[in-house]
């Protein structure tokens, strides 16, 4: 199964033309299709542009090229008609129509997290294709497949196993978005090596037709069992809602804490104690003097000898004050990169915000001119 960019380059050298950008905002990400899943904005309804040329899923990559002209920047983007989980949230668009035959698309959309050997994981998801979508045909060689996938990987990214599942033999709908059924992969087991697992979705070598040609997949759900000895979490964090300035807390609550260890995380990136941030090692994170820059998803990785699970995540929000949009920049020290905003992603006009010389990364950038609730799209042009 390929996971990675053609001729094997890492994908992190995406960033180089595209650098990485988050959007942080006061909204949560809603309920998950259940409370224990492992993924971050499993929903699809978080976006912003990444390594594509429209909006994608916050905290998850899209590795999309073509057969013969290589890397390819508009694979899919996020859009509203194709969201089943939340009122006014997203789905996932794959654009088949961006292939030929001969050179056909492949898009990779996934999501990596911690894993333990032993550990067992089922990957959920709403998905459908529309009449011509090429997934449905076998016309071309190497023919198309369409695929949820759960990968385990070691310690230096090299694969250990790769378990697909075939949507369109399973039944995939060709009714358009309206007709997104659910499916369930069948569980896998973490095998001895086993640091990472890398769970998403996969459109290969697929083409353009006519008509309705799409693909769609929204609200995946990635549920871990943990090996017999794991840590096993009997109370999750709540969500939070309280005034600036104010102080607060994130509880998890084990039943089997001997030789546990904690590491909180923000939008899956682990904390350090400091600032605001006090308790990032224990069973209690506390917040104190809660500013815009702590708003977010939290969760906690809980280990023993055993392996490792994650807690749901539980959201930080902030009322009665206003507040600005923050633009999570990631490149090389002296990159220099244009923040451009848009209102609209169809007719998209961009307009320039700031220009930015990365002194660290991330960095952030604050835009001042659009307080409150609005609606504006961000992305970051490297300049050479």
């Amino acid at each position: 199964m390929k996971q990675s960019t053609p001729n094997g380059k890492p994908l992190t050298s995406l960033k180089r033309l595209f650098p990485l950008i988050t959007i942080l905002g006061l909204a949560a990400w809603g309920a998950d299709i259940a409370n224990a899943n492992d993924l971050v904005n499993g929903n699809l309804d978080a976006i912003s542009i990444s390594s594509q040329n429209n909006p994608t899923p916050n905290n998850w990559t899209v590795d999309a090229f073509r057969t013969l002209s290589g890397t390819h920047f508009d694979g899919c983007s996020s859009e509203p008609w194709c969201n089943v989980a939340d009122p006014s949230g997203y789905g996932l668009f794959f654009k088949p129509f961006q292939g030929t035959v001969g050179d056909e698309i492949t898009v990779h959309f996934y999501q990596d997290n911690p894993a333990t050997p032993g550990t067992k994981f089922t990957l959920s998801g709403y998905a459908a294709g529309e009449a011509n979508y090429s997934g449905f045909f076998s016309t071309n060689t190497p023919v198309p497949a369409t695929l949820f996938s759960i990968v385990f990987l070691n310690s230096g990214g090299t694969v250990l196993a790769s378990n697909v599942y075939d949507l369109v033999a399973n039944g995939l709908p060709s009714s358009g978005p309206a007709s997104m059924a659910l499916f369930t992969t069948p569980q896998v087991t973490a095998p001895v090596g086993t640091v990472t697992v890398r769970a998403g979705a996969s459109m290969y070598n697929t083409y353009g037709t006519g008509g309705g040609q799409s693909f769609f997949v929204d609200a995946l759900d990635l549920v871990s069992e943990a090996p017999p000895g794991a840590p096993v979490i009997t109370n999750q964090p709540s969500h939070k809602t309280v005034s600036a300035g104010a102080t607060t807390t994130f509880n998890v609550g084990v039943s089997n804490a001997a030789g546990v260890t904690y590491e909180w995380q923000l939008y899956s990136t682990n904390l350090v104690n400091g600032g605001s941030i006090s308790g990032a090692a224990t069973p209690t994170l506390t917040v104190t003097g809660v500013s815009s820059s702590d708003v977010g998803h939290y969760r906690v990785r809980v280990t023993n000898g055993g392996g490792t699970v994650l807690s749901s995540e539980a959201s930080l929000e902030i009322v009665g004050i206003s507040f600005y949009p923050v633009i999570r920049i990631e490149g090389k020290i002296g990159d220099v990169n244009v923040v451009e905003y848009s209102t609209a992603l169809a007719p998209t006009t961009w307009i320039p915000l700031s220009t930015n010389t990365l002194t660290t990364s991330p960095q952030l950038v604050l835009d001042t001119t659009s307080p409150g609730n609005n609606t504006r799209f961000y992305r970051a042009v490297y300049q050479p």
